[in-house]
């Protein structure tokens, strides 16, 4: 009994290790890449920006070919192919904004099938109001009450 357990522990553990050897181990919406690597990870971004970069790494795809789609309201505004050329290959696209784009994105990474493999969302929203300063208020002279001196 104590075999086929052991068996089974191990078939488990192998598929379950092999579910996890492919495909995209990281992915980030950032401002900017530094030695290979994403120095954010946005979910929110300003109307300030005007670069946006998605960075994935990959693993286990190596000489095969994915895609970043990069989609505003439905619609497709870019899709770019890489070439994997290593097990573990780390890769970005970039998108320049226009500040009239509000609103929700999503890029897609696709396998050569054309099947999603990876998918973020980041909103892209105009810069917050600043509130107003109030007004100092207006503050008199005291006065005297009953008799008492003030200064």
């Amino acid at each position: 009994m104590k075999k086929i357990t052991y068996i089974i522990l191990v078939c488990f553990a192998l598929v379950s290790f092999s579910a996890h050897t492919a495909g995209i181990t990281r992915s980030a919406f950032t401002l900017e890449i530094k030695d290979k690597e994403p120095v954010s990870n946005l979910q929110e971004i300003s109307t300030d920006v005007t670069r946006i970069y998605f960075f994935t790494e990959i693993i286990g795809l190596n000489g095969h070919t994915i895609t970043h789609r990069w989609e505003y309201n439905g619609k497709v505004l870019a899709e770019i192919n890489f070439a994997v050329n290593a097990n573990r290959w780390r890769t970005w696209s970039s998108k320049n904004m226009l500040s009239s784009w509000t609103g929700k994105w999503q890029v897609s990474v696709l396998d050569e099938g054309g099947n999603i493999i990876e998918q973020k969302e980041f909103e892209y929203l105009a810069p917050k109001a600043e509130e107003p300063i109030p007004e100092p208020m207006e503050t008199s002279k005291p006065t005297s009450i009953s008799g008492a001196k003030t200064e």
